[in-house]
């Protein structure tokens, strides 16, 4: 994964690359007259200013990001950012503007440029499942609250099997990578609601997963830092990695869904037998809604493993970065303490322990830390990509028009880090969302500017200082579920184990506008007596 990057060596082949695409480069963005009207972030003088700017975009994007969100954004404008991820530039535009979020899809669109962040096309060689989103379908109708609060008794039984299995009973201390040992917890705990018992506990599959997730976003990383003229060349090169994951994980789920298939014939003809309560059995439901050409058990395999992929990332870098972020903070005894008292105060309240709603919406301390390691990691630079669709052009005022074809994004990371927003705002405070409201920590509720308490964030709340999960109408639909496992995860791990980080966090780094995450930071544990 990225763990097995060495930016030298990336250094070394985009080089080659950006030399020889420079020789076949035509026309230059300065030529168009959108760029000429904006102000521009990371343009040099002198010969192919615009060129040279794209070019250099993979080491430059997260400075020159933060430069002109300061510059211009704070200011309520937009500006033009190079990035090689478009060949050309972005428009970056502030977050007076996040109101844009809710344009129809006929209008603004995000779902290409989502899919392009991740090179799907060149991981998944079905395109139909591209074009026909029924997955995402899925996640927007089935993953309703209801559907979700059933998932709160596997979650637990599948950490108290997983936490058993990987970081044992042992009460002397054992030292591990800590991105692959929370990776594989999270693993197995998804893959009991995509897939199921007993497949999620096949340990060929958890790798194969796990594996092809890692190495896709790594490779995607890499592809999106080449010219797009020359991805096509380069993208099947840099994916064929992930082809024996990919084919190890639908040699496993493949038989799976053909037998899910037939339960479902079954209770549609007979009204036989209970159906499984579990992503893929919504999925295959879904599918005969779109028709018998959807009911492909290939396709579905295709349609399960895109949707695994972005889960399990996701989640796996939501955990990792909450515990490598509490243990590297100098506050990490305090937060440790907090989070245990809390997790065993509420379970000890309710006959369900932590496989309750109720419990689990009493976990304000596990809330927050979750929320400030989202905001405090973002795993981008930008976010929230929108492309101007259709014939009509989009006024942004100030005489900026953007035509059809335009690229805009959001400057999230900067968001997160400002102090207009956030005070002491470099600093993880796992109880930054908490501590107002304790009143064991003295808290009392902030004022907003009419003297009005303020009421508290929660880990899935949307507000425009806070675009981890996106913003607007399309915001991430499978953020209650994700903040749910994640919730539970960190409850049960305060409460029966101790952790600490093992030696110094490297600085961060950025390639291009994906944070490269912590895959070497180690951890050891023990259980606790």
């Amino acid at each position: 994964m990225f763990a097995n990057i060495d930016l030298s060596n990336v250094a070394l082949v985009v080089g080659v690359v950006l030399a020889w695409y420079l020789v076949l480069l035509r026309g230059d963005p300065k030529k168009d007259e959108l760029w000429n009207k904006l102000d521009k972030v990371g343009v040099p003088s002198g010969f192919l200013p615009w060129t040279r700017a794209v070019l250099v975009s993979w080491t430059t994007l997260l400075e020159n990001t933060h430069e002109g969100y300061n510059q211009f954004c704070k200011k309520g404008l937009p500006f033009a950012l190079p990035s090689i991820w478009t060949g050309k530039a972005v428009v970056v535009i502030p977050p007076s503007a996040l109101h844009l979020t809710n344009r129809p899809d006929n209008e603004l669109l995000g779902y290409w440029a989502l899919i392009e962040s991740i090179q799907l096309s060149y991981f998944i060689p079905d395109r139909n499942v591209f074009q026909n989103v029924i997955h995402f379908e899925v996640s927007r109708k089935d993953f309703t609250k209801r559907n979700v609060n059933r998932q709160l008794a596997p979650t637990v039984e599948e950490l108290e099997n997983s936490f058993h299995d990987l970081w044992g009973n042992s009460t002397e201390w054992t030292t591990a990578n800590g991105w692959d040992m929370c990776g594989q917890i999270i693993a197995r705990v998804a893959l009991r609601t995509l897939l199921g018992f007993p497949t999620c506990r096949d340990k060929e599959l958890i790798e194969a997963t796990r594996h092809f997730a890692n190495n896709l976003f790594a490779a995607a990383a890499i592809i999106n830092c080449v010219p797009p003229s020359l991805r096509p060349i380069l993208g099947p090169i840099l994916a064929f990695p992930t082809k024996r994951y990919r084919d190890r994980y639908r040699k496993i789920v493949v038989p799976v869904i053909e037998e899910r298939i037939r339960l479902w014939e079954k209770h549609e003809k007979m009204g036989e037998g209970e159906l499984p309560s579990d992503f893929l059995q919504w999925l295959v439901a879904r599918a005969a809604q779109h028709g018998p050409e959807h009911m492909n058990p290939s396709t579905i395999s295709y349609r399960l493993l895109s949707l695994n992929t972005m889960f399990i990332y996701a989640m796996s870098y939501m955990f990792a970065h909450t515990i490598i972020n509490i243990c590297a903070s100098p506050d990490h005894k305090r937060f440790m303490e907090g989070l245990e008292a809390e997790c065993k105060a509420v379970a000890h309240r309710y006959p369900d322990g932590l496989a309750s709603d109720e419990a689990i919406e009493q976990l304000h301390r596990v809330d927050s830390a979750i929320r400030e390691s989202m905001r405090f990691s973002d795993a981008n630079v930008l976010s929230l990509p929108r492309d101007i669709v259709g014939s009509k052009p989009l006024d942004l005022g100030n005489g900026i028009i953007c035509p059809p074809g335009t690229r805009l994004m959001y400057p999230s990371q900067p968001v997160h880090i400002d102090p207009d927003f956030w005070d002491d705002p470099l600093r993880y405070d796992a109880f930054r969302f908490s501590d107002p409201f304790d009143e064991e920590a003295g808290g009392s509720p902030l004022v907003d500017g009419n003297g009005v308490p303020k009421k508290r964030e929660s880990l899935v709340d949307l507000t425009p200082s806070f675009l981890a999960w996106g913003y607007g109408k399309r915001a991430c639909p499978g953020r209650w579920y994700a903040g749910q496992v994640i919730k539970q995860s960190l409850a049960y791990m305060v409460m029966n184990y101790e952790v600490e980080l093992v030696g110094e966090l490297p600085k961060r780094k950025a390639l291009l506008n994906a944070m490269v995450p912590p895959t070497g930071a180690r951890l050891r544990f023990r259980r606790r007596i």
